[in-house]
């Protein structure tokens, strides 16, 4: 589990900075709600982190709020990208359908936000505080 807070510390970077990077402060005038979407996800596991580190109960719960919602966030952008790629047409002017690179970077988030949201929901060093002191709660 150690390694899905290091790596929740860099995606969050990854979703707070690259989008930035990528896209630059201008476009919030072309598509604000994917900037926000990118910003709160950086935010969400960030405090994930944070609460992490202090070792808060309440940490277990937000790491897999963080990564549910960096899944289902990039789920959408993949998978309109890849279809666009597989079609051999461009749905949206910002998303080539020839920009392979960029459905492979989406793919490999997406990947990494799963992974780390499995590893999350199934660590059983640190239950999740809904399931604690009830351990046949999960098996209703």
């Amino acid at each position: 589990m150690k390694i899905v807070y290091y790596v929740t510390i860099v995606m969050a970077f990854v979703f707070l900075l690259g989008e930035t990077a990528r896209r630059g402060m201008a476009y919030f005038a072309v598509n604000a709600t994917t900037m926000i979407e990118d910003y709160l996800c950086g935010a969400l596991l960030l405090v994930a982190a944070w609460l992490w580190h202090r070792r808060s109960p309440s940490a277990p719960l937000m790491m897999a709020v963080g990564w549910a919602f960096a899944t289902g966030g990039m789920f959408v952008p993949f998978a309109a990208h890849f279809e666009a790629w597989l079609r051999n047409e461009t749905f949206r002017p910002d998303h080539p359908h020839t920009d392979v690179g960029s459905i492979i970077l989406k793919g490999m988030i997406l990947a990494i936000s799963l992974a780390c949201l499995i590893v999350t929901l199934r660590n059983r060093n640190t239950p999740l505080p809904l399931l604690k002191g009830n351990a046949n709660a999960h098996k209703a």
